[in-house]
C-alpha cells in the first residue's frame, strides 16, 4: 500500500515536472517566433523590389522556333544543343511581374505601360535594346510610343532622355476623378461627357487643347 502510493506521488510529480517544462518551451517558442511588427517599416526600393522579382519569378528557356506563350514575356537569349540553329538559338521567357524589363523584340503584355528604354547585352539588336514596363497606377508618366492603357487619360505631356523620339516623348496620364481635365488628344473615358473645353501650355496642339470632363 505505501509503495503504490508513492509511485502515484513520483507520477503525479514527474506529470507536473513535464507539463512545467511544456509549457515553459511553449512560452519560449511563441516568444522567439512571433511575427515582427510591420509598423513603421520602410518599403522596398526600386533596386530591392528589382531583386526581389528577379527572385520570386519563374523562367523558363524555349527553343527560338517555338511561339512565346500567351502572356509571357523575353528577357534574354542563350544557347543549347538541344535546339536547332546558330547560337544563341533559345529565348529566355518569363511572366511579367507588376515592373519588369523585356527586350525590345519581346511580344508586349497586355495592362503594360512602357515608362523607359534601357540596353542589356543579354537581349539582342543594337542598344537601347530593353524597355521598362510596368502596370500602371492610378497616375503614371510614360513614354509616348507606349499604347494608352484603356479609360486613362493624358494630362499633360513633357520630355525625358529615358524614352524614345522627340522631344516631348512623354505622356503624363492618369484615372479620371468625377470632374477631370484633359488634352484635347486624350480619347474620351468610358461613361463621360465634355462640359466645356480650355488651354492649356503643358498640352499639345493649338488653343483651345483641353476639355473639361464630367462622370455621368
Amino acid at each position: 500500500m505505501k509503495k503504490t502510493f508513492c509511485y502515484s506521488v513520483i507520477a503525479f510529480a514527474t506529470t507536473c515536472l513535464l507539463a512545467t517544462i511544456t509549457y515553459a518551451n511553449e512560452s519560449q517558442f511563441n516568444e522567439e517566433f512571433s511575427p515582427i511588427s510591420q509598423e513603421g517599416l520602410l518599403p522596398l526600393n526600386d533596386d530591392q523590389s528589382e531583386m526581389y522579382n528577379a527572385i520570386v519569378s519563374r523562367s523558363m528557356k524555349i527553343c527560338k522556333n517555338q511561339r512565346v506563350p500567351q502572356g509571357w514575356v523575353i528577357t534574354g537569349e542563350a544557347s543549347g544543343a538541344g535546339c536547332s540553329g546558330n547560337f544563341p538559338n533559345m529565348w529566355i521567357i518569363k511572366k511579367p511581374s507588376s515592373s519588369d524589363s523585356i527586350c525590345k523584340i519581346s511580344p508586349f503584355p497586355d495592362g503594360y505601360v512602357i515608362t523607359s528604354e534601357a540596353s542589356s547585352g543579354s537581349c539582342p539588336g543594337q542598344f537601347p535594346n530593353v524597355w521598362k514596363i510596368k502596370k500602371p497606377g492610378r497616375s503614371e508618366s510614360i513614354c509616348k510610343i507606349s499604347r494608352l492603357p484603356k479609360n486613362y487619360i493624358i494630362t499633360s505631356e513633357r520630355s525625358s532622355a529615358s524614352c524614345p523620339g522627340q522631344f516631348p516623348n512623354v505622356w503624363k496620364i492618369k484615372i479620371p476623378g468625377n470632374t477631370d481635365t484633359m488634352c484635347s488628344i486624350s480619347p474620351l473615358p468610358d461613361g463621360y461627357v465634355i462640359t466645356r473645353r480650355g488651354s492649356s501650355a503643358v498640352c499639345p496642339g493649338n488653343f483651345p487643347n483641353t476639355r473639361i470632363i464630367r462622370k455621368l
